[in-house]
């Protein structure tokens, strides 16, 4: 099956990350001969590539659609593209391609949409004109299926679901990309690689530096811990920081005494992000809004403790008190008292440990993912009478 796959970008980000590992799973099956378009060029490219899968990039599109003329002109050079492509169906990532989703309609060719985030559908677009916004939420009723990664997500669009075209499909990872994951030599390797001391706690989290991953909760967490307590960590924030959240971030660490500063160390979003789950003791998510969070899965890979924020899908992923301890999202004394009750309790921590090695061997596998999406992409494009002859 030829197969188009938008992407919004192609930079080492959860979305993006979980979307190549589902295209190349349905590559490698035979299920798609993909070919990718994103509207922001990344690392990505070349490992697509490398796999001999063709990628294409275009100037993003959203800043030109001003009004609902230019958004016609728009689609309908995507249309274009779709159509002389020739492919069987579009696959269109996260809700910020819409415009994808409008030129498979155009175009006449079958979609499935993807949608990975879970802010309100009445406030999401609100960067957009109404007259454009109001394009892009009515986009949801035109693929063959929408596919949500969290039953929490499909519920903010649940009033939309008039042609019973929603699924949910939870995100698996490729634990495969991670070999050495219990291997307590590159667990040493790692720490050693990155400064750490045996006897400290290393607080890992990762994602894009901004307002809406909260990652300013954890700064203020971190500064009103006692000394005792902020002597024996290092935190480890991870991702990309081109942002002004980030700046504000780093500035406000400058303000903090030197013993705590030094705690806090800052790394640009890297492939190579194994190592610093090898190294971790303990993942923080201070997430506001997330869907079904890679890094959620990828810390209960690596067998860590979590501390994270009770919002949508994550819910789904963690077991509370058992693998997790949750807080509210801004809280940040609360946080606090939760990093200092695994940071103390080092039997606590390391039975939580266990407990997420257990929990990601009972949530949906990545073959699982890639079985669902399968028959999803084959449905679309036979019908379910063709699709189930097919997958027989």
């Amino acid at each position: 099956m030829e197969v188009i796959v938008f992407s919004h970008n192609l930079c080492y980000e959860g979305a993006s990350i979980s979307l190549k590992e589902l295209v190349v799973g349905l590559m490698h099956r035979g299920v798609i001969a993909p070919r990718i378009v994103a509207f922001e060029d990344g690392a990505l490219r070349a490992e697509y590539e490398a796999l001999g899968i063709p990628v294409q990039v275009l100037p993003g599109i959203l800043h030109k659609v001003s009004t609902c003329k230019r958004l016609d002109i728009e689609v309908a050079r995507l249309a274009s593209l779709v159509q002389e492509s020739g492919v069987e169906l579009v696959f269109v990532n996260t809700l910020l391609n819409f415009p994808a989703i409008l030129a498979a309609e155009c175009a006449g060719v079958p979609s499935v949409w993807n949608p990975r985030e879970s802010e309100p559908w009445d406030s999401y677009f609100r960067f957009l004109p109404d007259p454009v916004a109001q394009r892009a939420i009515s986009a949801i009723g035109l693929p063959k299926k929408v596919v949500f990664v969290a039953h929490a997500t499909r519920k903010v669009w649940a009033d939309f679901d008039v042609q019973r075209s929603f699924e949910v499909v939870h995100n698996g990872i490729d634990l495969d990309r991670f070999p050495l994951r219990h291997d307590a030599a590159e667990r040493v390797r790692c720490r050693n690689a990155l400064g750490l001391e045996a006897r400290s706690i290393a607080i890992l989290c990762v994602g894009t530096f901004c307002d809406r991953k909260g990652q300013g909760d954890l700064i203020e967490a971190f500064a009103s811990l006692p000394e005792a307590i902020s002597s024996r960590v290092q935190m480890l924030l991870v991702g990309d920081d081109r942002s002004r959240y980030a700046d504000a971030l780093k500035e406000r660490c400058r303000s903090l005494p030197d013993i705590v500063r030094s705690s806090i160390r800052f790394f640009p979003s890297t492939e190579s992000i194994a190592s610093f789950y090898s190294a971790a003791d303990l993942f923080v998510l201070s997430s506001k809004v997330e869907s079904f969070p890679r890094v959620i899965l990828e810390a209960m890979a690596f067998g860590l403790p979590i501390i994270t924020t009770p919002v949508f899908g994550v819910l789904e992923q963690v077991m509370e008190g058992e693998n997790a301890l949750l807080y509210p999202p801004g809280e940040s004394h609360l946080l606090a008292r939760q990093i200092e009750q695994l940071v103390r309790n080092d039997e606590l921590r390391l039975q939580m440990a266990q407990n997420s090695l257990r929990r990601i061997s009972q949530i949906t596998t990545f073959d699982e993912m890639v079985d669902a999406y399968s028959n999803i992409f084959r449905e679309a494009v036979h019908g379910t009478q063709n699709a189930n002859i097919t997958s027989g």
